[in-house]
């Protein structure tokens, strides 16, 4: 039986994932149009997409990919080499080409770094998407006495230009000092809990995942700095307010080519006229990046 479904990739957060599962076999994709099928490997053929990532986390191998509707397999043996797998796969590539995306989010259980003073959510560190697996990260958390600690997207990753004042000399990028911003503001000795999102009475989350509540000016606008260049992404998330959702429309202008690129997994529009505008500026610039000199 097909089952879909989407959760966020956290610390640091790039994009909610999409994912489309029939029996030990999944596709995912990160943007809509590339998806990765892959297969749990012999030996975890078991709770396939329960876990997020850590150490318990079932392994896949990638057995074919989409990419713009054209699909690519990868050679198979063994265990993977059936009848089954084949019908599974050939399931999986019909449903992602025809998918209506974005898939729902169920990754509801959610793991805040807190502020140090207030004792309230600063930063999103990881989702679950069940009480099961929130049981067991806290368990790897506690095994191996991970300080809880949030990251920005690297700068590799995510380019923010210098400011004016910026220009000519070295700083630090706006992700790094971002980061140590969020770090000092945790506390010497930082403390992480549990939410389950929907469930707690007057619920006041960051709901660009990071707080953009800071007493300085200049550290305000940092933080407005990295959110503004990871807009595009962050319109990815479902359950933004109309407000918020303006807001990051608005920033993600500056941005067109990340706009075409994850538009399909935008659950709500705002400003239409815009991001038609965007997306077309965003097809010129790729096109004529592609063109020969």
């Amino acid at each position: 039986m097909l089952k879909t479904y989407s959760r966020r990739q956290l610390s640091p957060y790039t994009s909610p994932i999409q994912i489309a599962e029939v029996g030990a076999a999944r596709a995912v994709s990160v943007d809509g149009s590339n998806w990765e099928i892959q297969h749990l490997v012999a030996g975890n053929f078991n709770q396939p997409g329960t876990a997020s990532g850590g150490k318990n986390a079932p392994r896949y191998t990638l057995v074919a990919t989409v990419q713009g509707g054209e699909v690519a397999s990868r050679p198979r043996f063994g265990a993977l080499d059936t009848e089954d797998v084949t019908s599974a796969i050939d399931e999986l590539i019909a449903a992602v080409i025809n998918a209506e995306l974005p898939f729902t989010a169920i990754d509801r259980f959610e793991y805040w770094l807190l502020d140090e003073a207030e004792q309230k959510p600063l930063a999103l560190l990881r989702s679950c998407v069940s009480a099961e697996e929130m049981a067991s990260e806290t368990e790897e958390l506690s095994a191996w006495r991970v300080r809880p600690e949030w990251l920005a997207m690297p700068a590799a990753q995510l380019k923010i230009e210098d400011s004016d004042t910026e220009s000519g000399q070295y700083v630090p990028p706006v992700n790094h000092r971002l980061q140590k911003l969020v770090e000092e503001r945790a506390g010497a000795y930082p403390r992480a809990e549990w939410y389950e999102r929907g469930t707690e009475p007057g619920e006041d989350f960051p709901p660009c995942l990071v707080s953009e509540s800071w007493t300085r000016a200049e550290d305000h606008d940092l933080c407005q700095r990295y959110i503004r260049r990871l807009a595009p992404r962050l319109l990815m998330l479902q359950g933004l307010s109309r407000d918020v959702r303006q807001r990051l429309e608005q920033a993600a202008a500056e941005n067109a080519i990340d706009v075409g690129r994850f538009y399909a997994l935008y659950p709500e529009i705002i400003d239409e006229k815009l991001m038609t505008s965007l997306r077309v500026e965003a097809k010129l610039r790729l096109a004529a990046s592609s063109a020969p000199v």
